[in-house]
């Protein structure tokens, strides 16, 4: 076996240790990842988070977690929801949360991927109080100033599915990032082409906006 696909069933095999211990339905999914995985290819990843979506709606609701060791920074997502349990009374927001989104091929969606939006929907509905970001991103190719469009178009486009899925349009911001604030910023392969490719979740903040839009200027006088 490949050292890469030795990794990914490990990761499985912990992932899937976790959910048992703690009362969660999970079944790991087939892996097609071609490259040599390290853990953040984009199943790897949507797997990762719907497990940190899982524990967080635990923690929020008073439940103890069983965490194995070695997946210890799995929950670094709950660390945060209980910031923001401790201190709700707080104007800022200091969650260091982000959920990517991946599947955009040149810009088709696979419909596989869409459950995912069910999901960030449902998500959403657990912080009624909170404004989400929906930030869209593109890989490193092609015209800077198409590829700003196109990220624009893709946070659109997430945001109304949101909105569909009966969250308040009020309650959700877009914006696009462009090629601007990659994960893979020396991308070389279609794998990390992929991983730059997403739409990110976000719970929304000002300074977060004001960030996003110094990315985008600076980046772009280049």
């Amino acid at each position: 076996m490949k050292a890469g696909k030795h990794t990914c069933e490990v990761l499985k095999s912990i992932r899937k240790q976790i959910a048992d211990s703690n009362g969660i339905a999970y079944t790991p999914s087939e892996c097609t990842f071609s490259g040599e995985c390290t853990g953040t290819c984009p199943n790897c990843e949507r797997e990762r988070q719907y497990l940190e979506r899982q524990l967080s709606l635990k923690v929020n609701t008073g439940k103890m977690l069983k965490i194995i060791g070695v997946a210890a920074g799995l929950t670094s997502m709950v660390a945060c929801q209980e910031v923001k349990a401790q201190d709700s009374q707080a104007n800022e927001n200091p969650q260091a949360f982000k959920w990517d989104f991946y599947g955009f091929d040149f810009g088709q969606i696979p419909p596989t991927y869409r459950v995912q939006w069910e999901e960030m929907a449902e998500f959403i509905s657990e912080f009624p109080e909170d404004t989400f970001l929906v930030v869209g991103h593109t890989d490193m190719r092609g015209n800077a100033k198409y590829n700003l469009k196109l990220s624009e178009k893709r946070a659109e486009y997430l945001s109304q599915e949101l909105i569909r899925r009966g969250i308040d349009s009020t309650r959700i911001k877009s914006v696009g990032c462009g090629m601007y604030d990659p994960v893979e910023p020396n991308a070389q392969d279609e794998a990390e082409h992929e991983r730059n490719r997403r739409v990110s979740l976000e719970f929304y903040s000002p300074e977060r906006l004001q960030e996003i839009e110094k990315i985008i200027k600076k980046k772009g006088k280049k």
